[in-house]
């Protein structure tokens, strides 16, 4: 009885994992040129990849953050009593509370947003890939000329991007 449970349990875990993973997917612009579909989602990357956002909140926020940090991590202690765990659990409860890692995922979010609404604007429609297209593109290593033919390839035939096209 107990190895059922036990597998039972191990299968709601994969599950629950498996649903987590979001789907696989890529951007295509059936019928465009070689040349205007690297072009016009390097033109939409680099708009986002250029814009400055030192005014941005979730900037901001990271450089407070890294600032009471870094001020926490090199002062001597407040308290000359205190001792390393005191230090340590300071500096655990001002990480979680400034969470420089959630800012960066924030800023990062937002940037991804600003390419996804420019390539919109640009014409190109993003589609799922099956189980077969990602394991394939597994094989070709990120900005390898082989991994952007095969996107180009797939992002380029009209088919292929009306089937699996995703609804937002």
């Amino acid at each position: 009885m107990p190895k059922i449970g036990l597998a039972l349990a191990l299968l709601c875990v994969s599950s629950a994992a498996l649903a987590a993973t979001p789907q696989p997917y890529s951007w295509g612009r059936p019928g465009a040129s070689r040349e205007a579909f690297d072009g016009g989602s390097r033109a939409c990357m680099l708009k986002a990849a250029r814009r400055d956002v030192a005014g941005d909140t979730a900037a901001k926020r990271y450089v407070r953050g890294a600032a009471v940090l870094d001020r926490e991590a090199n002062v001597p202690p407040v308290v000359p009593t205190d001792d390393i765990f005191d230090i340590s659990t300071r500096q655990m409860l001002l990480r979680r509370a400034y969470a420089p890692d959630r800012q960066v995922d924030a800023l990062q979010s937002q940037l991804q947003s600003e390419v996804d609404q420019c390539l919109v604007r640009s014409g190109y429609v993003r589609f799922a890939l099956t189980r077969e297209q990602a394991r394939i593109l597994r094989r070709y290593r990120p900005g390898s000329e082989q991994r952007k033919t095969y996107l180009y390839t797939l992002g380029s035939d009209a088919r292929i991007v009306e089937a699996q096209r995703m609804r937002d």
